[in-house]
């Protein structure tokens, strides 16, 4: 079986043409497994844009199967960005390729630790709460029932919903961990995953892990050769890659968080549920003053974490306020007033743990106490890790091109830095390091060979073949997509906020009418999305169409019902502008109420389209514009799915229309069928389309 090349898989008259009901030959994705595996062949780097339809996990997958079938010892590492991609490879892809090619490989799912449930955290907090565990209406009590039916211990596996809170108590967590010396070491959910992932000759995970992975190597001087997050492996496969620079911008963040501080404080210090770590402590010891001191200066911890919240929340915002503002090199000098209060926050944050240290040296504790005692020791060193980012922002004479900034969220205070650029510790760590990488997305190329992109996270690769291609989508926009940009749509003004919503609410209401539904109306602004919503929820429901909005519960439950029910419309921000699959009748209307440009006062994105604009080359046509239109491509994405989809994306935003870059915008969607329209007009022009 391993003899097989690319045509023999996806060709006509092929393996996949033969055996997989309703398969569809595509050259794009022949041609896709192609390039693919001269890339393993030739140890090269690929940037590659597969447009929807392509089928592009097939077209990665076969070739890394075949590989491993020649190369038995080296592993190849798929990472996607989301979750549900995630899972659709392993349980649902994955499968079906092994039984089309007859061939088995070892294949593991692997996610965060903390995804997975931890049966001696569990035990214990049973005995801490006897009563709620062993009530099945309460939360703890239904995760209590799972774990004993669980196979993979997944907090996505789990039927019920467990609040984040009740999980970080049972998650697995290494510094918590026993390793084999734990009691439950043997049914151990982790310990499986980890061996299963040491045996595999592919790894389905996430870029969050990946980037995890490739941090740890980089700190400790470790290779691709060597064990780190992840077992070792030579290749790497990058889906959903035009959020690598996203998610590698969250990883390689450095961030205080009050929130989290306040969270161990309080695990420590106990709560009306459960008593204080330190209580059970005391017998123990010769001189009580240890137990008190450290206690007294928890506390004392506690103190300045909120006195430094309140100085920062008014300095920048009112009380209860969202702000996040980037400060400046020549913005050190407000700080100077404050230096006092971090400074305060950091020096007691060493003296608690200094003070923690002393009482579990000199203290004589049983047996029975060890794990409560490893408790205290890691969450203390926690509180004190978070103060680096305190250290280091107040260290302003070694201040370098990396982004400081400070946030506020309802009742935490984040102070955060960020890297200027992602694109060295990318070369640095995966580009210059594995034999292949492989990165492909629907939304890679602006008609630009690349060059955004690959910019923006390292590539063109040093010293390397560098693989490009675009394979556009099989499906047929011109007859089947209708894209409607009214010109005489409006412009966003402060000053004229509520007619503004008037003409969104009256637009997205009329095309939602005609379109009976079917509907996913994506905004920019969750501010702008409840405006609308409050505006035109009586009209839609009084036609029997199901309303839903973002925020009503957890996403994949809003996607569920959207999906289930063709007739109904939702109402979405951001993360819906991405990863809704939904062909056939569930979705024939797409409405982008506005085009999707970054907020600028977002200090990350500030940050870099100033320092473009130091260089000469403008922020806006190098960073804010390609961006805000590789989102829109997504959004834009989300209608046509399959080759017998038809639908209708409406682009509310008369700036696509008169500005200069809106043409170019428009180039680099799929070419439609794309005819001038106004407001009024809109209308006749969907029921011709659907119905004429």
């Amino acid at each position: 079986m391993n003899k097989l090349n690319m045509y023999d898989v996806f060709d006509v008259g092929g393996i996949l043409d033969k055996h997989f009901s309703g398969y569809e030959f595509r050259e794009g994705q022949l041609e896709m497994a192609r390039l693919i595996a001269q890339a393993y062949e030739h140890s090269s780097v690929a940037a590659i844009e597969a447009g929807t339809g392509i089928g592009k996990s097939f077209a990665y997958l076969v070739p890394a199967f075949m590989h491993a079938l020649d190369h038995p010892k080296e592993r190849t590492v798929v990472a996607t960005s989301t979750i549900n991609l995630q899972k659709q490879l392993f349980d649902k892809d994955v499968v079906q390729l092994f039984n089309l090619l007859e061939i088995e490989l070892p294949v593991a799912l692997v996610v965060g630790r903390a995804n997975y449930l931890c049966l001696y955290r569990l035990s214990e907090l049973i005995k801490e709460q006897p009563l709620l565990a062993q009530d099945p209406t309460s939360e703890l009590g239904s995760l209590v029932a799972w774990a004993k039916t669980t196979t993979t211990g997944l907090r996505s596996d789990c039927p019920t919903h467990i609040n984040s809170q009740l999980w970080s108590e049972v998650c697995s967590d290494p510094d918590f961990c026993l390793g084999y010396s734990c009691p439950f070491s043997k049914e151990c959910f982790y310990l499986k995953s980890r061996k299963e992932a040491s045996e595999a000759s592919l790894i389905i995970t996430n870029h969050h892990l990946l980037f995890t992975d490739a941090r740890s190597r980089m700190i400790d001087h470790l290779t691709y050769d060597d064990e780190a997050v992840l077992p070792p492996f030579q290749h790497v496969i990058f889906d959903e890659a035009h959020n690598v620079e996203k998610n590698a911008t969250s990883y390689f963040t450095l961030t205080y968080n009050s929130y989290e501080m306040y969270r161990l404080i309080r695990r420590l210090q106990g709560s009306t549920r459960s008593k204080s770590m330190f209580e059970p402590l005391s017998e123990y010891v010769r001189d009580d003053s240890l137990v008190d001191s450290a206690v007294e200066h928890l506390q004392n911890l506690a103190d300045q974490v909120g006195y430094l919240d309140t100085y920062v929340s008014q300095k920048y915002g009112q009380s209860g306020e969202f702000f996040s503002v980037l400060i400046t090199p020549e913005q050190q000098h407000h700080f100077k007033d404050a230096l006092p209060l971090f400074e305060t926050v950091i020096t007691e944050a060493k003296t608690y743990y200094t003070r923690v240290q002393s009482l579990v040296e000199k203290g004589r504790f049983p047996d029975e106490l060890e794990y409560t005692l490893h408790q205290i020791m890691v969450s203390s060193n926690r509180l004190l890790a978070h103060t680096e980012a305190l250290q280091r922002f107040i260290d302003f004479s070694n201040w370098g091109d990396d982004i400081y900034w400070i946030e506020k969220d309802k009742q935490r205070i984040d102070v955060n830095i960020t890297p200027l650029s992602v694109a060295p510790a990318m070369q640095q760590t995966i580009f210059n390091q594995l034999k292949t990488v492989v990165c492909t997305s629907a939304t890679l190329d602006l008609a630009d060979d690349f060059t955004y992109w690959g910019s923006r996270i390292g590539l063109p690769p040093a010293k390397r073949e560098y693989l490009k291609a675009v394979y556009s989508s099989p499906f047929n926009f011109k007859e089947n997509l209708l894209l409607l940009t009214p010109s005489d749509a409006p412009i966003f003004s402060e000053k004229e906020q509520q007619e503004y919503i008037d003409y969104v609410s009256k637009s997205v209401k009329e095309a939602i009418l005609t379109t009976a539904g079917g509907a996913l109306i994506l905004f920019t602004s969750y501010k702008m999305l409840m405006a609308v919503h409050q505006t035109i929820q009586q009209d839609i429901e009084k036609a029997d169409l199901t309303l839903m909005r973002q925020g009503e519960g957890d996403r994949s439950r809003i996607l569920s019902r959207f999906l289930s029910d063709t007739d109904s419309v939702l109402l979405a921000t951001d993360s819906f502008w991405e990863g809704v699959d939904a062909p056939g009748e569930a979705l024939r209307l797409v409405v982008i109420v506005k085009l999707p440009f970054r907020l600028p006062t977002d200090p990350v994105f500030k940050a870099r389209q100033a320092a473009l604009d130091r260089e000469g080359k403008g922020g806006f046509f190098h960073l804010a514009l390609p961006e805000a239109t590789m989102k829109l491509k997504q959004g834009f994405g989300r209608l046509l799915r399959n080759t017998h989809d038809k639908g209708i994306v409406i682009i509310l935003d008369s700036r696509v229309v008169h500005k200069q870059y809106g043409s170019w915008m428009i180039r680099a969607l799929p070419e439609s069928y794309h005819p001038e329209t106004t407001t009024s007009h809109m209308g006749e022009k969907i029921e011709s389309f659907l119905f004429g």
